[in-house]
């Protein structure tokens, strides 16, 4: 399987926290996170989705945004591999893009690595 690069917002406690607890059961060290506003992408990722959504790529190939990026990451974590058909289901059927965007509607930003010309 091949690694998956996710851009997860640094100044979202929720996201930081999901980050680190994924990063402690990745037993097969088949992700690698990088902060989204700390560092400047480069390799196609839309970074206005990606400030509202979680993004991922495969190799710069293919690209994920919000629950695709969650079930890419859970397809990658041995612990996780019970729920991937619930995570299907929920994938096929749309109802996990609903659900990621009313959690990522609600998360709080924090911007504390922001200057006088904070747009949040």
């Amino acid at each position: 399987m091949k690694k998956l690069k996710v851009y997860y917002d640094d100044w979202c406690p929720n996201c930081t926290k999901f980050m680190k607890f994924i990063n402690k059961i990745d037993v097969l060290s088949l992700i690698v996170f990088k902060k989204l506003r700390s560092s400047s992408p480069s390799d196609g990722i839309d970074l206005k989705e990606a400030e509202k959504k979680m993004a991922s790529t495969i190799n710069g190939d293919m690209y994920y945004y919000g629950y695709k990026s969650i079930y890419e990451i859970f397809k990658r974590v041995p612990l996780f591999w019970f729920f991937i058909p619930i995570l299907f289901i929920l994938k096929f059927t749309k109802a996990g893009d609903f659900l990621y965007n009313e959690l990522a509607l609600k998360r709080k930003i924090i911007p504390i690595h922001c200057d006088e010309h904070c747009e949040i």
